[in-house]
């Protein structure tokens, strides 16, 4: 027996008032649970019975690009009389992009569109950096060259250097102008990030 305000109340009516209390909010739960289950059940067959049903054969198997997976790169077939840049040009011309000890005014055509004050500023300094920071000399080995569309080529450039764990990899736009390969300005930006980062 206990006493509560007074009173003598005994364990089992507070046994009952507090089991008849959690029946009433679990009673809710349980229901809301079960509406709950019940939905997805149908939903699941729902689902089920349109993955079941087969597509026509002759079509290709679709997937998703939206997850972070990259996509296979099928190169273009090159232009009739399209010329693409060499492995050395490409690699002669990322050296020359990254070079810490030349300015940006005199790298300005080797991109396209040329460097803005403010880009040209911050990669001076940024390679500056780098290059107190002992990630110099960076070697860069070019793969996969292929076709980009009229007068553009494509590369993944994989750049290694005394402070890298291993390659860095940036899959790279290269422009002719006037027989001249040139960094599209994006994968100037992309490389010198690689490079300095």
């Amino acid at each position: 027996m206990l006493k509560h305000d007074g009173q003598v109340v005994s364990a089992y009516r507070i046994r009952d008032v507090a089991v008849r209390s959690l029946q009433s909010i679990e009673g809710g739960t349980v229901k809301l649970i079960a509406t709950s289950v019940a939905a997805l059940a149908v939903i699941g067959g729902a689902a089920a019975g349109i993955a079941s049903i087969a597509a026509p054969s002759g079509l290709a198997q679709v997937q998703l690009a939206a997850v972070g997976a990259p996509q296979p790169r099928d190169p273009l077939p090159p232009a009739p009389g399209q010329d693409l840049p060499t492995p050395d040009q490409i690699s002669s011309l990322c050296t020359q992009a990254t070079d810490p000890g030349v300015s940006y005014t005199t790298k300005t055509n080797l991109v396209e569109n040329g460097i803005t004050p403010d880009e040209g500023h911050v990669a001076d300094h940024d390679l500056r950096k780098a290059y107190r920071d002992g990630k110099f000399p960076e070697t860069f080995n070019v793969t996969n060259i292929a076709p980009a569309g009229p007068n553009a080529a494509q590369a993944d450039v994989a750049i290694s250097g005394p402070k890298f764990a291993g390659p860095v990899t940036k899959h790279l736009v290269f422009i002719n102008q006037g027989g001249n390969w040139i960094l599209q300005h994006d994968s100037a930006l992309a490389l010198l990030q690689a490079a300095t980062g």
